[in-house]
């Protein structure tokens, strides 16, 4: 069960996103807008600091009609960032986790660019390790880099070493998702979604099972049948087809099959309906 503190965190990680977002899809070149923040320096005061922001993002190449909604973005990111800087490494933990099984590569690579390690850092602190360590004498590349990751920690920050594993992980995690296939992708979210129902009505439930039919079939095609094979269970040919071109098989056919009751499937049907699944299709034609 998610806890108050992580769910505050990712309401804050969601907020950090979506100022995020808004800044990407502004109109102004972000390196002018560095170059000249910097020459502006700091502002005696918040009025001040608003009217250096307009015009740097003017002098950044935004139009004027715009930059009270870009100030205001850019007056409301250092607290979002904030947030997550300030949350436990049990929540930020968390929060990476929760990307992670949500495959959420945009997510991730946000949520570890505000982290407590420095990227870069985290790299060179790898190629010194393997360098010093030679490849071959690399064992337990996890734990080196989970070394790195510590030693990676930007300035006033402390990373435990349960922090530090969570944070390779996700780093794992990211490296993956940007390099994942549409069909692993169906994959991965038919088994994400297997586990939600499962988690939310428990593994007896129809909708969980149906997920998880669907997930392994997309996984493996033609697992199922072989087996209910294996069982000594063969599935009727299907008969008919829906108008979308889904293969439609009598209740008949699989009671004949199951050795069971058509009144007892009926039932189990109707159940399996009254749950949202559509298990009675209308008919479009027969499959020759």
């Amino acid at each position: 069960m998610t806890t108050n503190v992580t769910a505050d965190t990712r309401q804050a990680f969601e907020r950090l996103r979506r100022l995020s977002a808004e800044l990407d899809g502004i109109s102004v070149d972000w390196q002018r807008f560095a170059q000249l923040a910097e020459q502006s320096g700091p502002a005696p005061d918040r009025v001040g600091q608003i009217d250096a922001l307009a015009a740097v993002l003017v002098g950044a190449g935004l139009q004027r009609a715009d930059t009270q909604r870009a100030v205001g973005l850019l007056l409301a990111l250092p607290a979002a960032e904030a947030a997550i800087a300030s949350a436990s490494p049990q929540a930020f933990a968390a929060l990476l986790r929760d990307l992670a099984a949500d495959g959420d590569a945009e997510g991730l690579a946000l949520a570890l660019h505000e982290g407590p390690a420095d990227p870069h850092r985290y790299a060179a602190h790898v190629r010194e390790l393997v360098e010093s360590i030679g490849v071959a004498d690399c064992d337990d590349l996890g734990a080196l880099k989970v070394r790195a990751v510590m030693a990676a920690a930007k300035p006033g920050c402390v990373i435990g070493e349960e922090l530090a594993g969570a944070i390779v992980d996700a780093i794992d995690a990211w490296a993956r998702l940007k390099v994942e296939t549409p069909e692993q992708r169906a994959i991965r979210e038919a088994f994400n979604e297997a586990r939600r129902l499962m988690d939310l009505h428990g593994d007896r439930d129809p909708r969980t099972m149906d997920a998880v039919i669907k997930a392994l079939e997309w996984q493996d095609p033609g697992c199922c049948a072989r087996m209910l094979a294996q069982g000594g269970l063969t599935m009727p040919a299907p008969t008919h087809c829906a108008e979308d071109g889904t293969r439609l098989y009598s209740l008949d056919s699989i009671a004949d099959a199951l050795g069971a009751n058509v009144g007892e499937l009926q039932a189990v049907a109707e159940d399996m309906e009254a749950v949202g699944l559509d298990m009675c299709r209308t008919v479009a034609g027969r499959l020759h």
